[in-house]
């Protein structure tokens, strides 16, 4: 191999991708550009090979979040790569969200050498800052170009990420220059790659182990001393942000810890806690708003960020008791009111410590403490009233679909809840129906960037994928449909047509008129669903019916595509039925 510039370009981008498919990454998600060409051109020869999976976008925003919901669904770091420029601008909404939910993401990003920098050449900016503020670890190869580079070099980077990301999970930038020429010739190509596949494609490295052990679990003995299992208690548990690979293990830990105390659970929607968990609590958040008073503890189990009620939040902020707020590997504050003692090393961590603490006359598991029968009885009279108000006719309204949509979509196939309305009315209204299946909702940052990117993500891994948004969050990422063999995937989307921001009507609509609040809180916008879905060549179905959503779930599964299911809602009678269920559990409560 001659060592040209344009072979070492080549050379050093087919050594650093297949490094990171040596720590497990599978996915690549490619970006148009020149200057990142050598990245590119690697990047094919070892998708050829069935060594990298590659897939392109043409919008690097769509394309951060793309690879976002690859890896909460797979659990693995997956690499996103770009050109330079103002396409390293448009990663940080994912990159904030990946930071947030803790998902690891390496943004590879192709630059100008040092030579070319603040003189005022084409497309070069500070790029490598852009990324600063939410990134775990920003790096970067040799500035004068990547072909400065030697093989420990690039070894020695990637090394660093993999020690990052079983360390701390979340977002890294990869910052790398490169000298032209940027193409490579037919012959030159044919020959690097001989020699990289002769002496570097099969050797093996030493990587760390990805079952490596976090020290320093310790917990303060005084929280233990705090800690008493006689008393009543209640676990919650919200959004989990643990990989998805460690969500067993995080079950059996959660498992242990209930029957150790007998206590009553409540379980956010996008929790991952298993359907047959001894102790859960239907209705909880309804509890909570109508009926507080008899959720009567000393002690409070945290696992995860708070939901997104407000209900929960009132009532952990005037709760006296002890709270132990538990965290999967998570070095941040997650308490914003600021009550709890925190803890970073996860439920497994904690409850193998916990067993070591107690004596064994403790340890033995316990019945059901009396706290959950009173708040079962309560679950069961709201179950009644939702049974009877629910289904009076077969107008689809948001909060139906909560409660209707999980015992229809088929167990053990996944949902992704967007963010706004669906997150929250899942939660009040869904009965713990989610808790059959996987289900996502990227609460990080939790908004509506992405929606359509991150569900087409998560459904290149688990499929079909049922995804649940409004019509803002939808049309707000529709580009994504574009990102390489989108249309072929099994994903259903359940919009959710309620012509803008219908969560803005619960908020604001007391002290604005009607027109305040469309032009400054829901934004309605006049779209014609069907040619926009023509245009992208997207399969489309209205259905009026609640009764007919089942058999066009079926429909949906059997195509085999990405499908979209569009329901219109009332917003005036929406609000009003849902305001006189209130009004009816308020009254029997």
């Amino acid at each position: 191999m001659t060592s040209s510039i344009e072979c070492q370009n080549f050379f050093r981008s087919l050594q650093l991708l297949v490094f990171f498919t040596k720590i497990g990454v599978k996915n690549l998600i490619l970006c148009p550009g020149s200057r990142s060409a050598p990245l590119a051109i690697a990047a094919g020869e070892l998708n050829k090979r069935g060594i990298l999976n590659v897939f392109n976008s043409i919008d690097e925003r769509s394309a951060g979040f793309h690879s976002l919901g690859i890896s909460a669904a797979s659990g693995d770091i997956s690499l996103v790569v770009t050109t330079s420029g103002t396409a390293v601008g448009n990663l940080l909404p994912a990159a904030i969200e990946a930071d947030k939910s803790l998902k690891s993401i390496v943004f590879i990003t192709a630059d100008r050498p040092l030579r070319l920098k603040d003189c005022g050449s084409n497309q070069t900016v500070n790029q490598e800052e852009f990324l600063n503020a939410v990134c775990r670890r920003n790096l970067s190869t040799n500035l004068k170009g990547i072909h400065e580079n030697k093989d420990h070099d690039i070894l020695k980077i990637v090394e660093n990420i993999q020690k990052q990301v079983l360390q701390s999970p979340g977002p890294i930038h990869l910052n790398i220059p490169f000298e032209k020429p940027l193409d490579i010739s037919v012959n030159n190509k044919k020959k690097s790659f001989e020699v990289f596949e002769r002496f570097y494609l099969k050797k093996t490295y030493n990587f760390l182990k990805n079952d490596i052990q976090i020290k320093n679990t310790q917990f303060p003995k005084k929280i233990f001393n705090s800690f008493n299992l006689s008393n009543p208690g209640i676990i919650i548990v919200g959004p989990y942000q643990g990989s998805i690979k460690d969500l067993g293990s995080f079950n059996e830990a959660l498992e242990k810890i209930q029957l150790l105390t007998g206590w009553p659970v409540f379980a956010d929607p996008v929790s991952g806690v298993s359907a047959e968990l001894r102790g859960l609590v239907k209705n909880w958040e309804l509890i909570l708003k109508t009926n507080k008073k008899v959720v009567q503890c000393d002690q409070i189990l945290r696992l995860g960020p708070l939901s997104s009620s407000n209900d929960l939040e009132n009532f952990l902020l005037n709760f006296e008791g002890l709270q132990i707020l538990i965290k999967e590997n998570n070095k941040r504050n997650l308490d914003p009111l600021k009550k709890s003692l925190e803890y970073e090393f996860g439920i497994c961590n904690f409850v193998d410590q916990l067993f070591g603490t107690f004596p064994n006359d403790q340890k033995k598991r316990k019945p059901l403490i009396n706290l959950v029968q009173v708040l079962k009885k309560e679950s069961e009279k709201i179950k009644e009233i939702l049974n009877e108000e629910l289904y009076l006719n077969n107008e689809i309204a948001e909060y139906k679909l909560a409660n209707f949509v999980p015992k229809i979509w088929p167990e053990n196939y996944p949902i992704m809840l967007s963010a706004s309305s669906p997150i929250r009315d899942w939660l009040t209204f869904s009965e713990n129906g989610t808790l059959t299946r996987q289900c996502f909702s990227f609460r990080g940052a939790s908004g509506i960037d992405g929606t359509l990117s991150l569900a087409l993500g998560i459904a290149r891994i688990t499929k079909p994928l049922l995804l649940v948004t409004g019509d803002l969050a939808l049309i707000h990422d529709f580009n994504g449909i574009l990102i390489e063999n989108a249309i072929n995937l099994n994903l259903i989307v359940l919009l959710i047509n309620n012509n803008g921001g219908n969560i803005f009507n619960n908020l604001y609509k007391n002290n604005l008129d009607k027109e305040e609040l469309k032009k400054l809180f829901l934004m309605p916008k006049s779209i014609n669903w069907e040619n926009l879905s023509k245009a992208y060549q997207v399969l489309i179905k209205d259905v009026s019916d609640l009764n007919k959503l089942k058999e066009t779930f079926e429909w949906s599964i059997s195509m085999q595509k990405s499908v979209i299911i569009k329901v219109d809602i009332n917003v005036e009678n929406e609000m009003k039925e849902r305001n006189l269920i209130f009004n009816k559990i308020l009254k029997n409560s």
